[in-house]
């Protein structure tokens, strides 16, 4: 049956004779201008409503004024959770810890204030367009960028578990050059979403920008498995043996993963006074994040010794923050792949779906990244100063001085201060002791570990 021919539709025929024929449920940045012109700053609902309903179908729909509730609460929390990122970082600070992922999750709470809250204002007048574009934006991008922080988090994991591999020009440049392509999708996929509610466009071309939209919808789907899957390769592939030859730098004085705990107060720099009198190679030794073996002597967090990776709950973190990314970015997916108008959305463009998925979800998400501490679990020791990196001293060897004794093969001393297959001897701080004088004075230049190295920092890094 066809529709009756109303002043609306006489309105919208006029718009198409003045403007080439565009489609109905394109250019309505403009249509509200022109309506605007044509009748006063008062816009009858009556042509709001069919507006709206030619439109094409939004995840989570159109607000109205029943959406300004939730958009408010969903917006004030937001803004809690901003200032508590933002406290964790500002204290970090002021104890030496540099954790900047941590001002990238504040940074998108604050993108999510901006969405709610907006999206709030349009929901009490639809016709502001620019506010519901700038609404969809915030809301939207924030996503893409946790998707990305998860990456950055994943690849710490596999760069630990795989030092070699991890630290290559060849990963590092692959990495790089994905997170450019995934701003530059991004901005494709706004520049494609925005175009048809800016200008007045035929349906051929609504259909061919809808297109690059589902393209975009497809590709940031498979992004967000990126996380999970780096995780995966580097669960399921050993090290190889250059990995296990290889000592890395982690951070030793980090001593619990607990919600209220925090570095001792410039530990981090203290660890890099401690390599002016180490080895040169130790001072480019790979810096990864904390290790979770518990069987192993490690020297003040340069080890060559991996152990099983046991970073289960870091790895429960990235792979539940994940799943709660990944199911919007279906549903999103799924609405955008049914190009209808408003009027005959599917319920997967239902608002509480959305405001479940990227509101409540994102909330839990950013809960679990500060009660789980990410900023201790993915710490990576910052880059040594240059004062430190740049002092260059002698290869350690088992070989005696002339002033030294020679020490035998089969005894305990000699293991330790051997160097064979890229292994290095190690030079740690002065809080190791030796048993008496006599030993101290052949070894003047090692300090070895102790047995009993740290029993309580293990059992805190075993999950």
């Amino acid at each position: 049956m066809n529709e009756p021919y109303t002043a609306v539709k006489g309105l919208y025929n006029l718009v198409g004779v003045l403007h080439n024929d565009p489609d109905e449920g394109t250019g309505i940045l403009k249509l509200v201008k022109f309506v605007r012109n044509l009748q006063g700053h008062k816009i009858p609902e009556v042509v709001v409503k069919y507006s709206l309903a030619r439109q094409i179908n939004l995840f989570g729909g159109y607000p109205s004024k029943s959406d300004i509730w939730p958009s408010a609460v969903l917006a004030a929390i937001f803004g809690i959770l901003a200032l508590a990122h933002l406290f964790v970082f500002l204290f970090n600070w002021s104890r030496g810890h540099y954790f900047y992922l941590t001002l990238i999750f504040g940074f998108c709470s604050l993108m999510k204030l901006i969405g709610f809250t907006t999206r709030a204002i349009w929901g009490g007048d639809q016709t502001l367009v620019q506010v519901g574009l700038t609404s969809e934006f915030f809301i939207i991008a924030p996503f893409v960028i946790v998707v990305s922080a998860n990456l950055v988090l994943a690849q710490r994991i596999f760069a630990w578990r795989h030092p070699v591999g991890g630290n290559r020009w060849l990963f590092w440049n692959f990495m790089i050059f994905l997170y450019i392509m995934v701003a530059v999708l991004l901005g494709i996929t706004v520049l494609a979403s925005f175009v048809p509610y800016i200008n007045l466009i035929s349906t051929k071309s609504y259909h061919q920008w809808n297109q690059v939209v589902m393209a975009t919808a497809i590709i940031v789907d498979a992004y967000s498995l990126t996380a999970i899957s780096l995780i995966a390769l580097a669960f399921f592939f050993k090290p190889t043996r250059k990995d296990e030859n290889l000592y890395t730098y982690q951070p030793w004085w980090i001593e619990s993963f607990s919600p209220f705990y925090y570095v001792k107060k410039n530990a981090a720099q203290e660890a890099e006074e401690t390599f002016m009198k180490r080895n040169h190679n130790h001072r480019h030794a790979i810096r990864v994040i904390a290790a979770t073996h518990h069987n192993y002597n490690t020297v003040e967090g340069l080890t060559n010794q991996r152990g099983s990776l046991k970073h289960n709950t870091s790895i429960v973190l990235i792979t539940i923050t994940t799943l709660l990314i990944l199911i919007p970015a279906i549903g999103r997916t799924v609405v955008v792949f049914h190009p209808q108008a408003n009027i005959h959305a599917s319920p997967a463009a239902n608002k509480t779906f959305m405001y479940i998925s990227w509101g409540i979800f994102d909330i839990i998400i950013h809960i679990l990244y500060l009660v789980g501490r990410v900023d201790l679990r993915f710490y990576r020791p910052d880059i040594l100063p240059q004062k430190v990196r740049s002092i260059i001293t002698a290869e350690q060897s088992y070989y005696p001085s002339d002033n030294e004794d020679y020490v035998p093969r089969h005894t305990k001393e000699y293991q330790y201060s051997e160097s064979y297959d890229g292994f290095e001897s190690i030079v740690s701080p002065p809080r190791f002791s030796f048993e008496d004088e006599k030993a101290e004075k052949k070894h003047a230049h090692f300090n070895f570990p102790s047995k009993d190295f740290n029993d309580e920092r293990d059992s805190e890094f075993h999950f």
